[in-house]
């Protein structure tokens, strides 16, 4: 006993049988093996014709079930013919009860050793019995079995082209881009990566298979289908790291496309904090840098807040007078855990130098050798000079010259022993 169990735990393991399939298997067709006997009555040719016609209702019973069992992309076609059967089924019975039987009847007596009233009731009621039958295994094979195993199926066959390539762009990215750069701090043209890296990095997010993919994208939700998270993520990091490589004509256009895919994203994994940094940043692109913070500072009370937050807190709110001193809180605290970033050190420098000219318009004053604004400005700009000395160009044309907030200190001679 123990053997046979074992035995049948085997079988099933091999074959998957369920206790759908193993009511059919076991029971069904046993009793119909014998039923097939029973009535034959030792008439061999009885038997034949029986089974023949059980067999064939059986068969049109599973592709009337088929076709009853038919959901999602097969309704647009199978759907129709289900339709048309209906339609048709309807036609014929009206029409063949009007005619005793009619087509039906003498297609059924095909089956039959002789015409009599009795050969037919068996092969009818056979006919009707396995029609029935076949309708039910097949309704609940494709409910319970098929319908699941062709889900699968069209979801690995409907998955985007270009998925793969496309992640494997996205970590070249990843890899090779600066902190800064991903931090915003850095505009793309002056990232320390070598021109050639920076043009392999635009052909690999620019390439046929990633572009394919995201016209895939748009015409998939164009046409309403449902996209996974794998799809939406990468249309959506693909769409934020082009918004680095188009021209200033083109980057507003490619941040609203950005914007739309990470929402999306957002709408189905709210959680990811990547990607709510990414809409932050994004945000701040659009000028929208007020929801940008807010965002930022519902992330970084998280705990799984990535340490970064802190630094892009501190340098959104550098330009925003009012909050000045959480730029500073903000970035002190990105700087306890990496001293010696340059982007961070850049931000007090400036938020520093900013509070300095704020300071000297309340005193109404061009210049205040003592103040501790003047000498915070100076020591984190000689300490981001320190890691980068070609950072002065920046200060000298971007923070004086365009009036930024540091020309205060434009004619102050330790600050020009600095950008000398």
């Amino acid at each position: 006993m123990q053997a046979l169990k074992s035995f049948l735990n085997r079988l099933f393991a091999s074959v998957h049988l369920t206790k759908t399939t193993a009511f059919w298997v076991f029971l069904v067709l046993p009793a119909s093996l014998w039923w097939w006997w029973r009535v034959a009555m030792g008439n061999n040719l009885r038997c034949i014709l029986l089974i023949a016609v059980a067999l064939a209702a059986f068969m049109i019973g599973c592709l009337i079930g088929f076709l009853f069992s038919s959901y999602g992309e097969e309704l647009s076609t199978i759907g129709k013919i289900r339709d048309w059967l209906i339609g048709g089924l309807s036609g014929l019975t009206v029409a063949e009860a009007i005619h005793q039987g009619g087509f039906v009847k003498t297609i059924l007596l095909k089956f039959a050793i002789n015409q009599s009233d009795m050969e037919f009731s068996l092969v009818i009621s056979m006919a009707v019995v396995y029609f029935s039958l076949g309708f039910l295994f097949m309704f609940f094979q494709r409910e319970l079995i098929l319908n699941v195993v062709l889900a699968k199926s069209r979801a690995a066959r409907g998955q985007l082209d270009g998925t793969k390539q496309t992640g494997l762009a996205i970590q070249k990215l990843l890899a090779q881009l600066s902190p800064s750069v991903l931090s915003g701090t850095t505009d793309i043209s002056e990232t320390k990566v070598s021109k050639k890296e920076l043009d392999d990095l635009k052909t690999a997010l620019y390439s046929e298979d990633v572009t394919t993919f995201l016209k895939q994208a748009d015409e998939a939700l164009r046409c309403g289908m449902v996209l996974d998270w794998d799809a939406v993520s990468k249309v959506a990091n693909v769409h934020y790291y082009r918004s680095y490589f188009e021209t200033e004509e083109q980057k507003p256009l490619q941040v609203k496309r950005a914007l739309d895919w990470i929402r999306r994203a957002l709408a189905i994994n709210p959680l990811n904090a990547d990607l709510t940094m990414k809409y932050a940043d994004m945000l701040g692109f659009d000028n929208q840098v007020d929801a940008a913070v807010a965002v930022l500072e519902t992330l970084s009370v998280r705990p799984e807040s990535p340490a970064v937050v802190k630094q892009w807190l501190g340098y959104y709110l550098r330009s925003n007078p009012a909050r000045l001193d959480d730029s500073i809180k903000y970035s002190k605290q990105f700087l306890s855990m990496f001293p010696n970033n340059d982007a961070a050190l850049a931000v007090l420098a400036y938020a520093y130098g900013v509070k300095y000219s704020l300071e000297l318009r309340t005193l109404g004053k061009t210049s205040e050798p003592a103040s501790q604004n003047r000498a915070s400005a100076l020591h984190y700009l000689e300490a981001v000079l320190r890691l980068d000395p070609e950072f002065k160009s920046t200060v000298a044309d971007k923070w004086v010259k365009e009036r930024r907030g540091f020309e205060c200190l434009a004619d102050d001679p330790d600050f020009k022993k600095f950008v000398s």
